[in-house]
């Protein structure tokens, strides 16, 4: 009588397109490391009805060296991108702002994917970081931070070697 095994080899594990973030795979199934974490954080989301937090990280990149910033994840609901973004990018569109108040749209701009949550969850997470505050006009509007520079100044910082927590 012959016996069936249970030895069967697992196929290696790949990731499809969309869930790109701390590895890419090359054709073989090993996985590469884009962007070393240097820090995640969580901030609270722009409707005052909710108590739910956004969640990011910020990366830097092996390839460039520069900061990047991603969504990874939400409490309640809502889907979004999980692509790296570069932190330059957000913070020169923040520094354009001056004093006028903005809505979270305009951080559409940096994003490549299309998720309608995108912007506005990653403006929850710029407000969470101290570089915006909310406007005295509106909860979902926002006004750069008094303290911006000094917040960009400390985000900035995080791409020197020995700031790296890896």
């Amino acid at each position: 009588m012959t016996r069936k095994t249970n030895n069967k080899q697992k196929a290696p594990e790949t990731l499809n397109e969309k869930e790109q973030g701390k590895s890419d795979v090359q054709s073989q199934g090993v996985a590469q490391i884009t962007h070393h974490i240097l820090q995640e954080g969580k901030a609270l989301k722009l409707s005052p009805k909710s108590t739910n937090h956004v969640f990011y990280e910020i990366g830097r990149a092996v390839v460039d060296g520069e900061l990047y910033v991603r969504l990874v994840g939400n409490e309640g609901g809502g889907l979004h991108s999980k692509e790296w973004i570069k932190l330059t990018d957000v913070l020169d569109v923040l520094a354009e702002q001056e004093d006028k108040p903005f809505k979270s749209s305009l951080f559409k701009t940096v994003f490549k994917g299309g998720s309608a949550n995108n912007a506005g969850f990653l403006a929850a997470c710029i407000r969470g970081m101290g570089l915006t505050i909310k406007s005295e006009t509106s909860v979902f509007l926002h006004v750069v931070a008094p303290e911006f520079d000094q917040q960009r100044t400390q985000l900035l910082a995080l791409s020197e070697p020995e700031s790296d927590n890896q």
